[in-house]
């Protein structure tokens, strides 16, 4: 017996996909001041009894800037941070991809912490990268295509994989 179900659809998307992008200098503050950094997870579904990867789930990290007090899930700093993270994922995303499905999600009213970060107070945006039709599909180079040039558009940006590094500090 199959068990799969269709993934969350964010009907939301499509409107601020199709939004006019922010310029690169707008995103390049935005990572900056909310230290941005990504990771990235297989998508995977369960059917006939084994584990199927269907896409990637791509996690965009931020944090509130430094000497924000009173850091709570779902507090003015953290729906800044979350802001500033969804008109990044909406900027990155590839406009002309006929054949993959993006959506942009947040975690709601939640902050995580991950030893990588340092236990650092972060708000999450998920960008699930699926195929536009027949989403339960095996991921192939069509996903992984769009996951690389999601990718090198946030490294373009200043956002680092997995922990924050700040380029000042490097000589």
């Amino acid at each position: 017996m199959e068990q799969n179900a269709m993934p969350h659809e964010n009907l939301g998307n499509a409107a601020s996909r199709d939004a006019e992008p922010s310029d690169a200098a707008t995103i390049k503050a935005l990572v900056q001041r909310f230290r941005v950094c990504w990771d990235v997870y297989p998508a995977e579904i369960l059917t006939n009894n084994a584990i199927r990867k269907i896409g990637f789930d791509l996690e965009l990290c931020g944090t509130p800037e430094c000497g924000s007090e009173h850091v709570d899930p779902g507090c003015q700093h953290c729906l800044r941070v979350e802001s500033a993270l969804r008109e990044i994922a909406n900027s990155i995303l590839p406009r002309v991809n006929p054949t993959c499905r993006f959506d942009v999600d947040s975690e709601g009213e939640s902050l995580s912490y991950s030893p990588m970060r340092a236990n650092r107070p972060d708000v999450v945006v998920h960008i699930n990268i699926f195929h536009r039709h027949e989403w339960d599909q095996p991921t192939d180079e069509c996903e992984e295509r769009c996951l690389k040039e999601i990718e090198e558009v946030l490294t373009q940006h200043g956002a680092c994989k997995r922990t924050w590094i700040d380029a000042r500090a490097i000589p």
